[in-house]
């Protein structure tokens, strides 16, 4: 399947809503930005990062109202990303994701986090991947249209170890992965086999962002593919938060998206013309 920008920024907006959930007062009865989609499960995580003790929402699972059904697994970043730049020791370990080879390892931090996502905020809960193989089972094989996995920031890197997670256990075929400004998750064999196992996966970086770069390739770190390169340049405010916004993003995927106003360039008034001469 080849890149589609419109799939792109449908999947933009599901993260969105991913990043508005967990300011709701009742995430389970939240309502997605498309109404023709229906709110099956509240993916919860405990983030490391965010001072907050336990487990707060960290993106859904939505499932489309008619067959063949879409299903997407919405992961949202977060603001703690910025700790982790500063805070990450880059350290690796092996790769828990089911079937990755001997040898795969994947970056510390994302890794417990991934680790931690159930559809319940308690540890005792069902992981992602139960609820998701449970919904699959549930609809049947041949009323599944695709399974969408998508995320922004520290979200992208989630989504990119739940789509190898559900790929490598077989409980999806051959999901469809579109990541923005994600950081890369692990190393060469990781990335490598993550890519011959999940070959509809595109991740979509920004120019001047400098999350995507991260971590440095200096400690070992390779990006899954497929890269797709936005460059909102000189078209924003010089900034990092700027650069790293999910509203910038969609907004140099499709311009009819608004930029967030604070992000936007403020253009000079033009000087008061000369009166005429008499």
């Amino acid at each position: 399947m080849p890149f589609d920008t419109s799939i792109a920024v449908e999947l933009g907006h599901f993260v969105q809503d991913a990043y508005n959930i967990r300011g709701a007062a009742a995430p389970a009865s939240f309502k997605l930005s498309d109404a023709t989609y229906k709110l099956i499960s509240v993916i919860y995580g405990d983030d490391q990062w965010d001072k907050v003790d336990g487990y707060v929402p960290f993106g859904f699972v939505a499932q489309s109202a008619a067959a063949p059904y879409a299903i997407v697994v919405s992961i949202r970043g977060t603001e703690s990303i910025w700790d982790w730049m500063a805070d990450a020791a880059f350290v690796r370990r092996a790769c828990p994701v089911s079937g990755a080879p001997a040898g795969a390892e994947t970056e510390d931090g994302f890794t417990t986090l991934f680790e931690s996502l159930r559809v319940a905020p308690t540890q005792a809960s069902a992981p992602l991947r139960t609820a998701v193989q449970t919904l699959l089972a549930g609809i049947g094989a041949a009323n599944v249209g695709q399974v969408y996995v998508c995320g922004h920031s520290l979200g992208g890197a989630l989504a990119t170890l739940v789509a190898a997670d559900l790929a490598g256990s077989r409980i999806v075929n051959s999901p469809v992965v579109y990541t923005l400004a994600s950081p890369a998750v692990g190393e060469k064999t990781f990335a490598s086999w993550c890519d011959g196992l999940v070959p509809d996966s595109y991740r979509i970086c920004n120019a001047p962002d400098i999350v995507p770069t991260l971590p440095p390739p200096i400690f070992g770190y390779t990006h899954v593919e497929e890269a797709y390169q936005i460059n909102s340049g000189a078209g924003t405010q010089c900034s990092l938060l700027c650069y790293h916004s999910l509203e910038t993003y969609l907004h140099f995927l499709d311009p009819t998206v608004p930029l967030d106003p604070a992000c936007a360039v403020q253009t000079a008034p033009s000087a008061p013309s000369a009166p005429a001469a008499s």
